[in-house]
C-alpha cells in the first residue's frame, strides 16, 4: 500500500500541476520519487507515467499535430538516448542526486528569470542541439523536456499546432524510453500494478486541473510552482550528499 502511495500521490500532484499550468508533470514526478526509490526505478516511471499522460494530451490535439516538424529532432534525439543510457546504464545512479538537484535548481532559475523570453532560430544545429541535450537528461533523469520546449515555441508560434506537435514528439520519446528501460530490465512486471495506479492519479489529476484552471491565477500557480522546484532541487542536493544509497 505503502509502494502505491509513494507512486500515485506525486502523480495525482503532477497531473494537476499540468492541467493548470500545461507543463511540468514529469519534473514534478522527479521531485518526489528519488525520495522513495533509486534513480532509475524513477526515471524508469517518470518516462512511463509521461508516456501515458502525452497520449492523452495528443489525442486532444491530434488536429494540429505536424509531424514532419518532429523527423529532425527524433533523428538526432534516438541516438543520443540510446549513447546515454548505455553510459548511464555503467554508472551507480543513485550517486548523481545531487547533479538532479543542481538541475532541478537550474531549471527553476530558468523559468523565474526567462520563461518565454528566449527564442532561438530553428536550423539543424539547434535542432541537434536541443533533441541531444534532451535525449541525455532524459537518460539519466527522465525530464529532458525543457530543452525542446525552448526549440518547438521557436519554431511553432501557434498554440494549438505548437500543443500538438511537442505532444507527439514527447509520446514518441517517452514511449521510446520506456521500450528501452524495459528491455534492459528498468521496468519489470512487478512495476506495472503501482504504475497503473499512477497512470489513474495522473489523469485524474490532469482532468481536475483543466476544469479549475480558469478559476486559479496562472502566473502566481507557475511562481508556486518554480519555487517549489527549485526548494526540492535544494533538499534533492543536500540528501544526495547525505546519504548516498
Amino acid at each position: 500500500m505503502i509502494q502505491y502511495l509513494c507512486v500515485a500521490v506525486p502523480a495525482l500532484l503532477a497531473g494537476l500541476v499540468q492541467g493548470v499550468t500545461g507543463f511540468g508533470a514529469g519534473i514534478l514526478l522527479m521531485m518526489f520519487y528519488p525520495f522513495c526509490f533509486t534513480m532509475v526505478e524513477s526515471s524508469a516511471m517518470c518516462q512511463f507515467l509521461c508516456a501515458v499522460l502525452c497520449i492523452s494530451i495528443v489525442w486532444r490535439y491530434r488536429h494540429y499535430v505536424c509531424f514532419r516538424m518532429c523527423i529532425l529532432p527524433l533523428v538526432f534525439y534516438f541516438p543520443v538516448y540510446l549513447a546515454a543510457m548505455r553510459v548511464a546504464a555503467g554508472l551507480n545512479m543513485d550517486y548523481l542526486k545531487p547533479v538532479l538537484g543542481i538541475f532541478l535548481i537550474v531549471l527553476a532559475g530558468y523559468f523565474i528569470l526567462f520563461d518565454g523570453k528566449i527564442n532561438i532560430s530553428a536550423n539543424p544545429g539547434t535542432a541537434f542541439v536541443c533533441s541531444a541535450l534532451a535525449g541525455i537528461i532524459d537518460a539519466f533523469f527522465g525530464i529532458g523536456g525543457p530543452t525542446m520546449v525552448v526549440y518547438f515555441m521557436s519554431v511553432l508560434k501557434e498554440k494549438k499546432t505548437y500543443l500538438g506537435t511537442i505532444q507527439i514528439f514527447f509520446m514518441t520519446t517517452n514511449l521510446y524510453g520506456t521500450v528501452i528501460r524495459t528491455l534492459t530490465g528498468q521496468l519489470t512486471g512487478g512495476m506495472i500494478p503501482p504504475l497503473a495506479a499512477g497512470a489513474v492519479a495522473l489523469l485524474l489529476g490532469a482532468y481536475v486541473g483543466s476544469r479549475v484552471v480558469d478559476k486559479i491565477d496562472i502566473g502566481k500557480m507557475k511562481l508556486l510552482v518554480y519555487g517549489v522546484i527549485g526548494f526540492a532541487g535544494a533538499v534533492t542536493f543536500i540528501a544526495g550528499f547525505l546519504s548516498p544509497i
